[in-house]
């Protein structure tokens, strides 16, 4: 075959990695080496079995990183993993329903649906939670948990302003529901105020009931596998009494490589690193996206990975993702993101737009070709 033969390059509008230049693959390196001096041993063997919350270097300097007590930080297999733990726990007490953003994370839908969790979507506003939507379905009781991504939020790009945030933390306390919080966005911001976690304003004493879920693939390494919860020492030690009786026991090798690039500065460096090298690719795809597709961007996220683009279309969804895929682009199915019993309206579709893995001309070319697909259906591509 030759190159001429071969199938064109298609532009990942669809990918979720983190771009290569922004890992700091020779640090990590070398933080493994070190690792290996000093008790090669210990990092080939299993760690303490019995409820082990994961390696204690690391999780004291995650404690430091979140201002948290280490006793009450587990660290398991990447966050996904922790949040299939974590929905395990929450659902012990008999309540089936789960209050989710819609749209949110199409992988964390995906999760509550093996746990055949009943979902409930709460409609988004361009910042954040439309809290007075949740504020009337509570009348009608409350779920067993809501899932929220405040910063920077997978899909949308949106991030919750403070007063709801405030508002949201009071309705849990009134109605007795918990709050799982999934940031592993929020030190990616390239604009503006990091507004505080829905954990620090509930404070210490809802530990319990303000979950979080965090993780160091978008900052550090996917490849390391580190994702952790935040709560309080009880939900720490149930969670790992679930992961041993799953998967028995993280890997200690990653954790103490995790570790020494905490304690070190290779962390803090790599999140320069990637602000960066993401801000102007954000600008650009902000840019972009208004001068081809008008008023179809849901918010300026001015931070994380993604733009979110809702679209005026006649047309469906799968002739829409074919007729990209015919133009060279790849897209993911936006419909995904949606929970089953909230759909877009008929006339509507959804885009996740990836910015932080495209060169700006990259990115302005997709987007480009995505009006030009867009004016081939009868309707404007406007929200």
């Amino acid at each position: 075959m030759t190159a001429a033969d071969a199938a064109p390059t298609l532009l990942q509008f669809s990918g979720a990695a983190p771009p290569a230049e922004t890992i700091p693959a020779h640090s990590l390196a070398v933080q493994t080496v070190a690792v290996l001096d000093e008790d090669r041993e210990a990092a080939f063997q299993y760690p303490p079995i019995g409820r082990y919350l994961g390696d204690p270097a690391l999780r004291q300097q995650l404690g430091a990183l979140h201002g948290t007590d280490p006793d009450a930080i587990f660290v398991g297999n990447g966050s996904l993993q922790v949040l299939d733990l974590l929905v395990s726990l929450l659902l012990r007490s008999g309540e089936r329903e789960v209050w989710v953003e819609s749209p949110t994370y199409d992988r964390a839908l995906e999760v509550f649906g093996r746990h055949g969790v009943r979902l409930v979507g709460i409609p988004m506003e361009p910042d954040g939670l439309d809290v007075e939507a949740l504020r009337l379905r509570l009348r009608s009781g409350p779920p067993a948990f809501l899932y929220t991504v405040p910063d920077f939020q997978n899909p949308t790009g949106v991030t919750m302003m403070e007063s709801k945030r405030e508002a949201l933390i009071e309705l849990a306390a009134t109605y007795g529901f918990a709050i799982v919080q999934d940031i592993p966005y929020r030190e990616l911001r390239y604009h503006g105020s990091m507004p505080p976690s829905l954990a620090d304003l509930a404070g210490p004493a809802a530990a319990a009931r303000v979950i979080s879920i965090a993780s160091l693939s978008t900052v550090l390494s996917p490849g390391l596998r580190i994702g952790y919860a935040l709560s309080d020492p009880e939900t720490a030690h149930a969670l790992a009494a679930l992961a041993e009786s799953t998967y028995l026991s993280p890997a200690p090798l990653c954790q103490a490589v995790a570790a020494r690039c905490l304690a070190g500065d290779v962390l803090q460096a790599a999140v320069g690193r990637i602000r960066h090298v993401l801000r102007p690719r954000h600008d650009a795809a902000v840019t972009a996206v208004r001068s081809r597709l008008g008023g179809a961007l849901v918010t300026i996220p001015d931070g994380g990975y993604y733009l979110g683009v809702q679209l005026r279309l006649r047309a469906d969804e799968t002739a829409l993702l074919t007729a990209a895929r015919a133009h060279g682009i790849t897209l993911t199915r936006g419909s995904a993101f949606y929970p089953p019993c909230s759909p877009l309206p008929a006339d509507r579709q959804f885009l996740r737009l990836p910015f932080h893995a495209l060169e700006p001309d990259e990115f302005a070319h997709g987007v480009a070709q995505l009006a030009r697909i867009c004016a081939q259906f009868a309707g404007s591509a406007h929200s």
